[in-house]
């Protein structure tokens, strides 16, 4: 199980200030729920990608002496079992969803010598529809809870009219963000390109799951 952290950082930031990066220790267990079992378990490698190159990364590994699980710390820029960095898989799911492109429209875009492929890019669009209602409706619940005045609450929708759960869920990221800029200085200078992020982050806290 991952433990997702924002270093606030992109994954170039990342490998440059790695000897710097603090990894707080987490006080309980987040399977168990034990308080001061988590030790350090070193560190692992992965290879995130964008279209142009693979990236050598460290994640910082814990380990619980209760009940004997490890636990990975994931950066936010990094999803679960995908190998290319989430602003990559953002870019496509915005231009698929948002812009309303067709697959070798959002092919030409985002993938111009061919990598990501298109088969690939179809898994990440299906993968994050199919997860968008669950997460959606947890953006939902939180702005109905903290924000009562947010437009995704509106009865009647945006004003472009309904919306499937996959653009739903990139409009009320959006306002789950502009709420999360009132509270939270660390966030303050996130712009739209890093909703997906940010929502990523947020969620994961909550135990949501996959998000594509």
């Amino acid at each position: 199980m991952p433990i997702i952290l924002d270093f606030g950082c992109t994954v170039q930031d990342y490998l440059a200030h790695f000897e710097h990066l603090v990894f707080p220790r987490p006080e309980c267990c987040p399977l168990c729920g034990a308080p001061h079992t988590v030790i350090g378990h070193g560190f692992y490698p992965r290879k995130p990608k964008d279209q142009n190159h693979v990236y050598q990364i460290w994640l910082k590994r814990w380990f619980c002496k209760a009940c004997r699980h490890t636990l990975s710390v994931l950066p936010s820029f990094l999803l679960r079992f995908r190998h290319y960095l989430l602003a990559v898989i953002e870019q496509v799911v915005v231009a698929r969803f948002e812009g309303q492109a067709s697959w070798h429209e959002t092919a030409r875009r985002n993938a111009p010598d061919g990598l990501p492929s298109l088969r690939t890019i179809v898994r990440w669009c299906h993968a994050f529809a199919e997860q968008a209602a669950r997460w959606s409706a947890a953006v939902q619940q939180t702005l109905a809870r903290q924000d009562s005045a947010s437009p995704t609450l509106d009865p009647f929708g945006p004003a472009v009219g309904p919306l499937d759960a996959a653009c739903a869920l990139l409009y009320v990221a959006t306002h789950l963000l502009a709420w999360a800029q009132t509270r939270w200085p660390e966030v303050a200078g996130y712009g739209l390109k890093d909703r997906l992020r940010f929502l990523w982050h947020w969620g994961s806290g909550r135990a949501l799951g996959r998000l594509v």
